[in-house]
């Protein structure tokens, strides 16, 4: 009788089965890891052009510069920032003392949309997976 010499082909079957599995998992937690990455730079993003326009508010008593709503920081990691008078339910200051900034994803973000950021410390969307 010859000793073997090499795998069967259910055995390198078992192992192309078991390494497509590792490989979807994978890939499914690696892109989970990277939407909640640029959620956190876009909320990051937010916090320090708000703050800038805070900075300009203390200075000036204005958010903008009289003629139009400044954006500090026009793109950062998927993210395009504006910045605008707070508009819509729960605003009781005036425009010129509220404003928002707002971060519009690049791609299509179905879980979160759009981030909003306003200088009375309003987070939009209140979901705590939307802010890591």
């Amino acid at each position: 009788m010859r000793p073997r010499r090499g795998f069967t082909l259910i055995e390198l079957m078992v192992v192309l089965v078991v390494g497509g599995v590792l490989a979807f998992a994978a890939q499914s937690a690696w892109t989970t890891y990277w939407e909640r990455t640029r959620r956190a730079a876009g909320g990051a993003a937010l916090v320090a052009a708000l703050a800038q326009l805070e900075v300009r508010y203390a200075r000036t008593g204005r958010h903008d510069d009289g003629m139009s709503m400044p954006s500090p920081k026009l793109y950062v990691d998927g993210y395009s920032i504006r910045s605008q008078p707070c508009s819509g339910v729960g605003t009781e200051l005036p425009p010129a003392q509220c404003i928002q900034v707002i971060a519009i994803p690049e791609r299509e973000d179905s879980a979160c949309g759009m981030l909003v950021l306003r200088s009375t410390g309003e987070r939009w969307p209140e979901n705590s997976a939307c802010w890591p």
